[in-house]
């Protein structure tokens, strides 16, 4: 598999906080801000920069409760993932597979410009990895309904 970092994914206490950090210090650019609804009744507050070639995606919980919240009690202000951009989404989770490394979700999730999967916490790092199909080689940023079904795929992991 020959991956690339496509995006790094942080789930924070406080986005406006994070988000001044990354522009005021670290010179990244705003690119989107958006809202997740979850089946829940919960949300999650996000933005997604730019960095150079890659982008930095935020998510905060909002409310009570919620799976992005309860990351954030459990972990921290954090690194939650970081996604890798492939070629062939199916081939690289069979070659991933090969070396040991397990899927939150057998089934892929996918819309007209993406398709994405979570892998379990790797052993190594303790951290998800994503691997991400980007179907156009102009695609950028995230589809909302991907990023909520991402984001609920990792309601078991601790």
């Amino acid at each position: 598999m020959k991956a690339r970092i496509d995006h790094i994914a942080f789930r924070v206490a406080d986005l406006e906080a994070a988000l001044k950090f990354y522009v005021d210090v670290m010179g990244c650019e705003v690119a989107d801000r958006f809202y997740i609804d979850f089946a829940d009744g919960t949300q999650a507050r996000c933005a997604a920069l730019n960095a150079g070639t890659i982008q930095i995606f935020l998510s905060e919980g909002v409310g009570e409760g919620g799976v992005v919240k309860e990351w954030v009690a459990q972990h921290g202000n954090a690194l939650h993932h970081v996604a890798y951009a492939v070629d062939d989404l199916a081939a690289a989770v069979e070659e991933a597979k090969k070396h040991g490394v397990e899927f939150l979700s057998e089934k892929q999730i996918e819309n007209d410009d993406l398709i994405q999967i979570f892998s379990r916490p790797i052993p190594e790092t303790g951290v998800i990895h994503e691997l991400i199909q980007r179907k156009h080689p102009d695609a950028k940023g995230f589809a909302t309904e991907n990023v909520k079904r991402l984001m609920e795929s990792t309601r078991e992991v601790r």
